[in-house]
């Protein structure tokens, strides 16, 4: 009987509890641009600018960011990116909720910028938050 009271509290418990949000798969997101610069020296401290939104009752999961940047850092917002030569690590998923966010190049020295193609492509996942 004292098992049988249990497992039917348990249920009873399960049933009342309520997670906080769910998360359910609503599309794949790439966001992608190149640029080629021309600029040898005191070049512009940002180049390839774009923004991007998430939407309200939305997170994106950022699986890849692949890029070609020469003597340019890749930006989100102020989070740097790198190559493996610096010592920035870049630890993948990164979520991000409903919002607006800047992604773009920018050098750390325009005496030592080069001319160039910079690229990225940047791989994510778009949930719906459902309540």
């Amino acid at each position: 009987m004292k098992k049988i009271f249990s497992i039917c509290l348990l249920l009873v418990c399960c049933c009342i509890a309520k997670a906080q949000n769910n998360l359910q798969f609503n599309r794949v997101v790439i966001i992608q641009t190149d640029s080629i610069s021309t600029c040898s020296g005191n070049c512009p401290d940002t180049i390839s600018l774009r923004s991007f939104t998430v939407p309200a009752d939305k997170v994106l999961k950022i699986e890849s960011i692949n890029f070609i940047a020469g003597n340019y850092l890749l930006f989100l917002d102020k989070t740097s990116f790198s190559k493996v030569s610096t010592n920035i690590t870049n630890t993948f998923p990164i979520w991000l909720p409903s919002g607006t966010y800047s992604i773009y190049f920018s050098n750390y020295n325009s005496t030592i910028a080069s001319s160039g193609q910079y690229a990225y492509t940047l791989s994510a996942l778009e949930f719906n938050v459902v309540q």
